[in-house]
């Protein structure tokens, strides 16, 4: 599979999990915006485009964040800002490692992390396998 794919297969994926779990939200979603691209804390480490991917995989883990939060209460905001934080360092190092590849088998952490806050560890660990699925048969579909 050509390395740009890889990235294209979390956003998918990601996009795929958002519609299951009916999100249906609009605007700027809490934690979609990250710091850790601005000038001088990040930036010019990646190109242009693994930039827009960063920013897109961010925004898309926030959305899932989002849809599993409604009627959980209000779950840790700093929690999940701290797992999208973390998500995407991880992102970044795997791109400037050149290890793209290993994204999609990162993504089931991603979403768990992301979630659990909002729904626990049971439920987070749902989510999590189910990423694992959907990961699996894009993979599969891309081969």
């Amino acid at each position: 599979m050509p390395a740009g794919n890889y990235g294209e297969v979390l956003l998918e994926v990601a996009d795929q999990l958002c519609a299951e779990l009916a999100y249906a939200g609009g605007g700027e979603v809490p934690g979609s915006r990250s710091t850790l691209g601005e000038e001088g804390v990040m930036s010019q480490v990646l190109s242009p485009t693994d930039e827009s991917l960063v920013t897109r995989f961010r925004a898309s883990l926030a959305k899932i964040a989002a849809a599993v939060a409604p009627g959980t209460g209000n779950p840790d905001l700093r929690a999940v800002q701290t797992a999208l934080d973390g998500a995407e360092l991880v992102v970044r190092g795997e791109l400037v490692s050149g290890n793209e590849e290993q994204l999609p088998r990162l993504m089931p952490s991603f979403v768990f992390l992301v979630t659990l806050p909002a729904v626990g560890q049971n439920r987070a660990i749902a989510l999590s396998q189910r990423t694992s699925d959907l990961v699996k048969h894009e993979l599969e579909e891309r081969a």
